[in-house]
């Protein structure tokens, strides 16, 4: 599983260019981009949503305001087999997600795909409640 900035800017309903997003954004980006790569989980997968607008945001989950994918500090990976679900509740998969700096949505709140984020929840729970 290999991501590119350019691929996760395009993940979405919004097509973004990379001339369209601020520092910080970008700095996010990038992080979330090296700590995806760095997991360790092989079979291909494929980025459904990263960065969202507020319009978007609002759409999609109007409860979340302030949600990491407005920030591009979040990413859903589409996962309809449920491989990499399945992954992420091993030993190796939690210990991957730790050592990567990566917090994951509840897996039963996501059907299809892993929410996988850079910034801690409230919680602090590494798999967390939305």
């Amino acid at each position: 599983m290999k991501f590119t900035v350019n691929e996760l800017l395009r993940a979405g309903s919004h097509k973004w260019n990379e001339a369209e997003v601020d520092a910080v954004t970008l700095r996010n980006l990038n992080d979330l981009v090296r700590k995806l790569n760095k997991l360790g989980f092989t079979p291909p997968r494929t980025a459904t949503s990263c960065l969202r607008s507020l319009a978007d945001q609002k759409r999609i989950n109007p409860s979340a305001m302030g949600s990491c994918h407005l920030y591009g500090a979040a990413v859903d990976i589409g996962d309809a087999d449920g491989k990499l679900k399945a992954w992420l509740q091993t030993s190796a998969g939690k210990a991957a997600l730790v050592e990567c700096g990566l917090w994951a949505e509840a897996y039963d709140k996501t059907p299809t795909w892993v929410h996988l984020q850079i910034y801690a929840p409230a919680s602090f729970n590494r798999v967390f409640n939305p």
